[in-house]
Parts: C-alpha cells; structure tokens; sequence
C-alpha cells in the first residue's frame, strides 16, 4: 500500500461518521497491518496527574485494564511526552532487547512513540510495537506524525462535540435542577432534595447544605447527603473559617480538583475524599449558605474530580437554590405565624388549666396521672389512649411508668359520656382531684427498652429529640413489633419530653377506638402539652432530691454533733482517766503482795480475791476509756475485710466456745480491698462479738455475711453481723451509740461508740436493724474508693 492509499484509509477511518472512540479503535485495529508491527496503543495524557492511560489498542492488553496508568518513570519514551520528540528504540539490529527490558513493553524489542499534539496541547502519544529489531523507513518516518496530527484533530473535534454536549446537558442540568427545587415550598423537603439532585447532576459521590445563622455568624448543614449524620464535616462552621466559612466570606466558589494536592485546610472532611467543589448561594448579593459537593477515592472504580466547568454549573445552579431556599423559607414564618396565632387561644387555655393542676402536687404519680388525663381530655385534640415512658439513666432503659383510656371499644364509649357530663376545668381547686377519681386506665404492662435497641420509634425519639406520627405502625421499620403487639395501635404518635435540650421521657398517644387520623395541629398540641409536663416532671424529681439531699444534711448534722460531743467528753475522761490510774495502779500492787502473804483457805485470802477482781474491772474500765478518748488511727493500707474478720474470730475462739456459740460464715469471695488501719477495724468486731455473746448469755448463734453493694453512684463493701440475743428495747435503741450507755451492771457503755468512732474516722457507716424477740443485726459500710 503507497503513502497515497495509507493517507486515504487514515482520512477515512477518522472522518467516519461514528462517534470518536469507535473511530480510534478502528484506527487501532488498521495501523499494525498497515506498519507491520504486532501492537499499536494510543495513550491518552493526563496532565493533572503526570500520567498516561491506554485507552485504544489492537490487543486487549493488560495497560486497558489499569486505571491509574503509567508514570513517566515506567515507560521509555519520557522525551515523547515532555519534549514533544518521537522516541525509537531497537532499530539497530545489533542492540539487544536491554531497553525495553523492564514495565509493560518488556515484551516488545522494537518500540517506536510519536507525539499526539496540535500547535497548543498535546492530547497523547502513539506507540508501535514489533517482536523484531527493525528500522523506521522514510515514507513511515513522514506517515506517522501526519497520522498524529489526524489523530489530535479526531481527538479535538471530539472534545468539541462533547463540550457541547456537555453545555446542552447543564442547560438541561440547570432546568432540571429548577424543576426540582421549585416543586416544592416545604423548606425541609426542599433541602434534602437540593443535596440529593446536585450530586446526581454533578455524579458527585456526596454533598452539604449549610445555611448561615446571621446572629451566631455560623454555617450549620440542614441537610447532607452521601456523609454519615454524625461526621464531623457536618458540624457548624464559623463563618471566615473551613472550607464552607471562606467560600461564605468571599463569596466566591473553591475548586479543588485533588485534596491531596491542596494546601488548603480541609481537615473536617473524610480522609478518603477526593475532590472538592463549594459555591456560595447568593440571593439579593446576599450570601445565604453554601453547597459542597465532594467525591471519594474508590479502588478499581471511576473516580469524579471536578472541573471548572463544573464550577461554573454549580455556582449558577446556586443562585436559583438560593432564590428558592429564599422563598420556602418566607413561606414557612409566615405559615407559622397563621398558625401560631390561630392556635393560640385555644392552647394557652388549655396550658394553663393543665398546668395550675400540675402545681397541687410534686408527687410523681399524682403528675403522670394529671399529664395523661390531660392528653385524653374530651376535647377536640384529645386522644383515647396515652402512655408516659420515662428514661432511667442508671439502668440505660425507657420504662413505661403510667398509661391511661379505655381497654375496649365499650368503656370507650362509656369514657366518652361521662367526660360529655363531667365539670372538668371548672375550677383550678377540683380539677386535680377529678382526674384522679377517673376510672379507666390501659395498662400496658412493665416495658423496659434498653436505649440502644433498633428499631424502635420510642428511642428514636429519645436520641434525635423530636415528635413522630407514625400512620402506618405495621409497616414502618422503626416500630419495635414486641411494643406493636402489646399496644395493638394501627397509627399512633410520640413526642420526647425534653428538659434542658435532654430527653427524659416519651409520651405515646393513639385513637384506637375512633380512628381519627393524628394530624399536624394534633402534634403542636402534644408537643406543647409535653414540654409542660417534661418541667413539672423533672421539678417533682427536683423535689424528690432536694428531700434526699436534706435528709442527708440532718444526717450529717447529727453526726457532726455527735462527733462534737464525743470529742468534749473524750478531753473530759482522759483527764479524769490519768488522775484515777496512778492510785489504782499503786493500789493494786499493794493488794497483790498482801495476797501473796495470806493462805488460801483463810477469809483474808478470799476478801484479797475479791478486791483483786475489782481492781481488774477499773483497770479494764480505765482501758476502755483511755482508748474511748484517744483519736482512732487513720487509715493506712488497703487491707481484706474477709480476712480481718477470720483474724478477729481466731482470737475469740475460746469465748465463743466456752459460751456455746454458734458462728455461721457468709463471706463473699470477690470482696476488693479497702483502706484501713487492720488493728482499729479488728477492735471493731471484736467490740461488736463482745456485745453479742453478752446479749445471747451461754447459746446462740452469730452471723457474718459480707457483700459488696452498690447504691446509684457508691460502691461499697459490707459485712452484717446478725445475733440471737432477742433484739434491743425500743426505747434505748436511739442510745446504744452514746459513750457510757449501758444496761449491764458489769459493761462500762463504751464498746459500741468506740466502734462507732473508728467507724466515722475509715469513712464508713454503721446502722443497726432491730428485731424484737429474735435478735439484731448491726450494718458496717465502708468505700470502695481509694
């Protein structure tokens, strides 16, 4: 074939009325047979990222398959694309196959690349590859750059083409888009449906809405798509600030073809997010918001990076977002306020009766049954049944605490009548107590939702702190079935009781039995009703705490006083102690050398005895209260309890024995250690056995049982100490901690408030529970807390 008919099949192949691929294909497939090498690749360059890609072969070769392409350091002919120079290797017969050695073309001894340019760019390079060393004639010297330069014209045209291609598609982009937004005036619906068909025209993988809050000077997203809910891009941005805050402050788009590239800071985005593009919504050159599009790194899959062609489309597709956002948000204050004022009369009456009612009382109960006859009342939005969920935060659960209206269609109807009769609102004094006579209530049942159970509409309303009206419960995905069964409901609605910005319960209503439809006025109602209710609720917890939180003041004053006392008359016995001792002590050693002079069977002997065993009795007294009014060791080392007490029971073996005492062990094995002074503890129990055997005489029996225990917050460890002595009279009971408070001729009164002391001084507490003609059992508790 002459250079003539070469030229004539070129033109033809890429002149055909076909689209450009199918054109360079066909060029593909007619070029080896026409040079006679065996591969013929046309590459295309991208210069955003240095790379070359095998779009057309005449082999299905593996580079056809490889979307991130090649670099110039992986091919051998670098000079092609940077200089713009053709580039051939293996002409000499005598070189070896060394150059094409290595990457892709290893195979190929002979290559030869020409560039695929006009006079401006340079679209790609051409390469020929033969499985033999020969040399470039001359007419294929000539033939291939003119080839190149048809081939770039081909390429160009096509970019033409689809360049207005691309124009009519935005014109049709722009229609559609304001087709979209203007099809609705619901701002919610609107918002989503912004996000949603920007990044289907954009084949964008995501997007944000952000719209600014003038006073707060921030951009909060009202809507995303693409992007998980919690992320952190969708957090408020200050205006001047981020990706969205600059595009907000100048007013300007930002295009950023590859993140990884850029300098700017976009660390509020995935890290797997490619490209990026932001534009202003300017309505009346006033900047209202911004939209994002982003699209992400996917492996083995077309990647989106934008261009400014999408950056054009984009911002003009954002002044008729703007207008419209505009226009759905004039539209919503001002339905609003018709409604606001429409409904006010009639809700603030309502508001007010309910919420003197819930003044007469801060006992729960009494409020849930007030806030759940409320909602039933027969009135135009009343309901036929409710149900108030409260959160229990130490559990993680939603309990149902009350539920009120009728069990069947018959006292329905019966509710019905009496209601139509009944006074209610008549008068702030009655109204309370006419709603608890109210006869009817639907139980139902103890339900305990753990908080992190899906599906379920009642923690979602919980989490996302909003109302739902869900008119088809068997259908809907977020209905628990288990909750759905018991309640039997076809429709019903739940509105959070919120306090704070905290949801702290759910109040779930429904018209089981008339079948009326829950509209949205109904949802206003509830919804305000609630949030009334939500604050009486949490002032009736308030009080509830505040009766603790005294309580534990009188408490703490008690002991306080106790402690006070003690004190003084501890400085009071040590005094009176020391002066005693010294006479006693000289007094004693004189007694026992006049007994050691007397025989045993005379009377002076047996007088001396006795004289001996009451000098022991002050001196132990004396012991006793010298100890009574020193300072109790503080704590020193972290020590077991069960093992303590096994301590303290081996050095009383022998009295319980010689009493004929029976000691029953409960210890629990995962008791953790405490922070203690070992001797002081000890002195406890032995203190707390000792008045034990004295209550039980020569039988009985005595318990030990130790736990570990927990209320709300507190963790503690605690040992019970159970006798059978017949219990404490009730009216020494409030006494048995007093020093010197006995009821035994030979007991000096001081065993128990010295426990007492060492007790307070390790933090603890000790409580004793009484009862009558069986025995007492005496609490000690001490923190687990270092």
């Amino acid at each position: 074939m002459d250079t003539k008919e070469i030229l004539s099949k070129i033109i033809e192949i890429t002149t055909a009325p076909v689209e450009m691929e199918r054109r360079l294909a066909n060029l593909s497939d007619a070029l080896p047979q026409i040079f006679g090498v065996s591969f013929v690749g046309i590459f295309f360059w991208d210069p955003h990222r240095s790379r070359l890609h095998l779009r057309f072969a005449n082999t299905e070769h593996p580079l056809l398959l490889a979307p991130a392409g090649l670099t110039l350091a992986e091919v051998p002919f670098r000079d092609c694309v940077e200089k713009k120079n053709p580039v051939v290797t293996g002409e000499d017969p005598s070189s070896s196959r060394r150059e094409n050695a290595a990457g892709p073309f290893s195979s190929f001894p002979f290559l030869a690349a020409f560039p695929i340019s006009d006079e401006i760019f340079l679209y790609g390079i051409l390469v020929l590859g033969g499985e033999a060393l020969r040399p470039l004639n001359p007419e294929e010297k000539f033939l291939l750059p003119l080839i190149c330069r048809q081939i770039a014209a081909t390429i160009r045209s096509g970019q033409f083409s689809l360049q207005a291609k691309r124009r009519i598609a935005e014109l049709s982009t722009l229609y559609s888009i304001g087709m979209a937004i203007t099809s609705t005036l619901e701002l919610d619906e609107l918002l989503n449906r912004i996000t949603l068909t920007s990044a289907k025209i954009l084949q964008a993988d995501g997007s944000i809405l952000r719209l600014l809050d003038e006073e707060r000077r921030l951009l909060k997203a009202v809507s995303s798509f693409g992007i998980d809910e919690s992320a952190e891009a969708l957090e408020p941005v200050a205006f001047g600030e981020h990706a969205a805050g600059t595009v907000a402050l100048t007013g300007r788009p930002l295009l950023i073809p590859e993140v990884k590239k850029s300098t700017f800071p976009l660390e509020r985005f995935p890290h797997r997010v490619l490209s990026l593009l932001c534009v202003p919504l300017i309505a009346q050159s006033k900047t209202i918001g911004t939209l994002a599009l982003f699209s992400y790194l996917k492996e083995g899959q077309a990647e989106k990076i934008f261009d400014d062609e999408d950056e054009n489309l984009v911002f003009t597709m954002g002044s008729q977002i703007a207008m419209a956002i505009e226009h759905a948000i004039m539209l919503r204050r001002t339905e609003l306020l018709a409604k606001e004022k429409e409904n006010m009369v009639e809700e603030l009456s309502l508001l007010y009766h309910v919420s003197r009612s819930m003044l007469t009382t801060v006992k729960l109960d009494q409020l849930l049954r007030i806030i759940l006859t409320s909602v039933t009342l027969k009135n135009h939005r009343g309901f036929d049944r409710a149900t108030l969920f409260l959160v229990n935060d130490q559990e993680n659960l939603l309990e149902a605490r009350m539920s009120i209206g009728p069990r069947n269609e018959a006292e329905a109807e019966t509710w019905r009548q009496e209601f139509e009769q009944a006074r209610l609102f008549s008068s702030d004094e009655i109204f309370a107590s006419e709603m608890e006579t109210l006869p009817y209530e639907f139980q139902a049942g103890r339900i305990r939702i753990p908080l992190d159970e899906k599906p379920s509409i009642l923690i979602k309303a919980i989490r996302e702190k909003r109302a739902f009206n869900i008119a088809d419960a068997a259908s809907d995905p977020d209905v628990n079935p288990d909750i759905l069964s018991r309640f039997g409901s076809k429709a019903f609605a739940v509105v959070p009781l919120i306090v704070k910005d905290k949801a702290i319960g759910v109040l779930a209503v429904d018209n089981q039995f008339t079948k009326r439809p829950v509209t949205d006025p109904d949802m206003g109602f509830l919804t305000l009703l609630a949030n009334q209710a939500a604050l009486a609720i949490e002032n009736s917890r308030l009080y509830i705490n505040l009766q603790e939180v005294n309580s534990q003041l009188l408490q703490a004053q008690t002991r306080l006083i106790q402690s006070e006392k003690l004190a003084s008359l501890g400085e009071v016995v040590a005094s009176i102690s020391h002066e005693i001792k010294n006479p006693l002590v000289s007094i004693g050693g004189f007694v026992r050398r006049l007994d050691r002079k007397f025989s045993e069977d005379s009377s002076e002997k047996k007088y001396m005895g006795i004289v001996l065993k009451e000098v022991k009795r002050l001196e132990r007294i004396l012991d006793e209260t010298l100890s009574f009014s020193k300072d109790a060791a503080a704590p020193s080392d972290f020590h077991d309890l069960n093992r303590l007490l096994d301590d303290t029971l081996l050095t009383m073996d022998i009295e319980f024995r010689d009493r004929n005492i029976l000691v029953l062990k409960d210890f629990s094995p995962e008791l953790p250690s405490f922070f203690c002074e070992p001797r002081q503890i000890k002195q406890v129990f032995i203190n707390l056995f000792f008045n034990a055997m004295q209550a039980m005489g020569q039988s009985g029996r005595l318990t030990l049982k130790t736990s570990r225990e927990r209320q709300g917050e507190k963790d503690f460890i605690q040992v019970a100490v159970t006798d059978t002595g017949g219990g404490i009279q009730a009216d020494i009971l409030d006494n048995i901690f007093n020093p010197f408070f006995t009821t035994r001729f030979e007991g000096t009164g001081l065993g128990l408030s010295i426990a007492h002391k060492i007790i307070l001084k390790h933090k603890g507490t000790i409580h004793v529970i009484n009862d009558p003609g069986v025995g007492a059992t005496f609490l000690i508790q001490f923190s687990v807390a270092s």
